[in-house]
């Protein structure tokens, strides 16, 4: 997560008189990296990254406080002004309170505190308030709008205002949400909520609030409010992502929300915004304040042996790690042999003895642990050979003209109607971000086909490939993942994805495939298809789907199994020295039937005898096939009496398995 920082701002809370530079330097090595320095106008914005498991440091206060422990480790004196945990706080008593009535859920919502104001004025901010929420990426509303920004951008924890007039009974209750409850947020839209989302209702049953995410626009602060209820919370980190995510509603204060706020923050944020509103809003404190903590915070005990710090980080001096940790706001305990500490309420990411470790590193700084060679062997790693043997093919495929697409995992809805996909057996999105993305796609062809027509205009002679996973249905358990390659090409490319398929199987040493001649592919133009047993299959696109997903020109596909063609692929190569005898050639021409499956009969000349070294389709003429045959003996020389009985099984296997008539045969060499 990034934030903007003003230097004006952050200098607020850090005494320092280190140059921005140096902050950005010093931070970087030991702390938040600032990625970079910006002016805008007369001021300086630090553009900071905060690793997520840090929601103590996503703030201003939460850099100034990184900051003051960090920059004296090179020299420059800093330290921590207007710390909230060091505030006296303190809320005034009210006589005869504004009433409210409110119930919330411990689970849901371990800490409240709320507090009212009468005869408040809602208007345009001052400009020094403005001015800072601005450079930070914040837009300016209204005073009270613009003093929970401040709040939520100066400590990191969101803080949300209701008009309490619009509180219907002043009763309020924090629950769970039902499924199909609806809610109209701040910003105008509408959600339908999935159920176990945290809301609060008023006296009347209606939502006014989308806790941790936005509040409702039924009980927003408007121009015409006079009395506002203030209230700082923590909630359930788990129920506002899913929330969230399942909404696909992100706001900053989710961000916060949903990696656990510090339930010991809630009060000193309430008072610094309690000050902000009587000041700037010339209301009044109209309530006495309500605060809800039933499980108040009890700080981890962690502790860690000094020879794991040793042997993690080298040696480093007792008094080092002692002004170390305590610089952190750990409490301290030095043993002979371990180091115990006491975690801060702000630090909920320190659970293990490691993280102590980690936190003296960085500290110390990662850049004077000493270097050491491993005392054994490094591990050794087996490289998956499933994963190489695809790469290979990506680039042989890139070397051979063919362009590399990559397309989403999922599909929509649509598509999967216009491929006729079972939707009972696909996997749903739980939280589509979008109605293009719901199902996990069990074929890449619509994926494919999209790229493809959206190229057709503006590549001519398109020749496009994608390997990558198809999610096939398994009954109550998680999908087949099965890597697939699906090649396209724009035009009747029938052989030349034929050809494309056959340099494959022969690059990895992989039978050519026997032809299914009796399975027929929902796709594919019946007269324009190959069906390859077990692999795949390679064809032209049929009409009825080119018309359906608006293609108006011819489409060529070759797909293949990866995982059953893998199981085949021969990992080594053999050497075959060129032969010291030259081969004898010849063509046989045949007359065959309509429509003959020739490459049959190639295959099995090739087995028939092991002379025969190749066998191929030499010439097409009307109803004649002319096969051009390769006699060769590693060991002699040939002559026409050794191949005359090769010859005489090749023609008999032709007429007599195959049903064809010769016409010719000649030795061409």
């Amino acid at each position: 997560m990034n934030i903007l920082v003003p230097d004006i701002w952050l200098r607020k809370y850090l005494s320092t008189k280190a140059t921005p530079l140096q902050l950005k330097e010093y931070l970087s090595l030991c702390g938040p990296s600032i990625e970079r320095i910006y002016g805008e106008g007369e001021e300086t914005v630090y553009d900071i990254e905060i690793t997520g498991n840090r929601p103590d440091a996503m703030s201003v206060m939460g850099v100034a406080r990184e900051a003051a422990t960090i920059l004296p480790r090179f020299g420059l004196p800093a330290t921590l002004t207007g710390d909230p945990y060091k505030e006296k706080v303190k809320f005034p008593t009210v006589k005869k309170p504004l009433p409210l009535t409110l119930k919330t859920d411990a689970e849901l919502n371990p800490r409240w505190a709320s507090i009212i104001f009468d005869n408040v004025t809602v208007g345009e901010s001052p400009e020094w308030l403005r001015h800072q929420l601005e450079l930070s990426g914040l837009r300016s509303l209204n005073t009270v709008v613009d003093i929970t920004n401040y709040l939520m951008r100066a400590y990191g924890q969101p803080a949300h205002v209701f008009d309490y007039d619009l509180i219907e009974s002043h009763k309020m209750t924090l629950r769970a949400s039902k499924k199909g409850e609806k809610l109209i947020t701040l910003d105008g839209k509408s959600h339908t909520l999935p159920g176990g989302d945290i809301v609060i209702e008023d006296g009347s049953g209606k939502l006014i609030d989308l806790c941790g995410i936005m509040g409702g626009e039924n009980s927003s602060v408007t121009n015409n409010t006079k009395r506002v209820m203030l209230f700082i919370q923590t909630y359930n980190a788990s129920h506002i992502r899913k929330t969230s995510m399942a909404l696909g509603h992100r706001t900053e204060a989710a961000g916060l929300f949903e990696k656990g706020l510090d339930t010991e923050l809630v009060t000193p944020v309430l008072m610094q915004g309690m000050t902000m509103m009587t000041s700037l809003t010339g209301g009044s404190v109209a309530s006495n304040v309500t605060d809800l903590y039933p499980k108040p915070f009890v700080g981890e005990q962690v502790s860690v042996s000094r020879k794991k710090i040793n042997s993690y980080i080298g040696v480093i001096p007792d008094k080092e790690i002692k002004e170390i940790l305590v610089s952190l706001g750990f409490t301290v305990t030095m043993h002979a042999d371990t180091v115990s500490v006491r975690v801060p309420s702000y630090r909920r990411d320190i659970a293990i003895d490691v993280d102590i470790i980690e936190e003296i590193a960085r500290i110390h700084g990662y850049h004077t642990i000493p270097s050491k060679l491993p005392d054994h062997a490094p591990p050794v790693t087996m490289p998956d050979p499933q994963l190489q043997l695809e790469e290979q093919i990506k680039i042989r495929l890139r070397d051979w003209g063919y362009t590399e697409t990559y397309t989403y995992s999922m599909i929509s809805e649509e598509q999967m109607d216009q491929f006729n996909l079972d939707k009972t057996r696909a996997y749903t999105i739980a939280n589509p971000l979008s109605a293009e993305w719901m199902y996990m796609r069990p074929t890449l062809w619509p994926s494919m086909l999209a790229t493809v027509k959206t190229n057709l205009e503006r590549v001519k002679n398109g020749k496009f490939f994608e390997l990558s996973m198809s999610y096939l249905w398994r009954p109550g358990d998680l999908p087949a993942e099965t890597p697939m390659l699906l090649v396209a090409y724009t035009g009747d490319k029938f052989l030349e994805a034929k050809g494309l398929m056959e340099a494959l199987f022969d690059l990895y040493g992989i039978p050519e495939p026997e032809y299914d001649t009796t399975a027929h592919h929902d796709w594919l133009d019946p007269s324009r298809t190959l069906l390859l047993k077990g692999f795949g299959s390679v064809g032209l696109l049929n009409t009825t789907l080119s018309k359906t997903l608006g293609i108006h020109s011819p489409v060529t596909i070759l797909e293949l199994n990866l995982l059953a063609f893998a199981a085949q692929a021969k990992a080594g190569k053999t050497y075959i020295p060129v032969p010291k005898y030259p081969s004898i050639i010849e063509d046989l021409s045949f007359i065959v039937p309509d429509k003959f499956e020739i490459g049959r009969l190639l295959s099995a000349m090739r087995k028939a005898h092991p002379l025969v070294s190749r066998v191929s389709l030499l010439d097409v003429h009307k109803e004649t096939r002319t096969v051009h045959i390769e006699y060769q003996d590693p060991a002699k020389n040939l002559t026409g009496e050794d191949i005359t009985p090769i010859r005489k099984k090749l023609i008999a296997l032709a007429e007599h398995d195959f049903g064809l008539t010769l016409r010719q045969a000649a030795i061409t060499a």
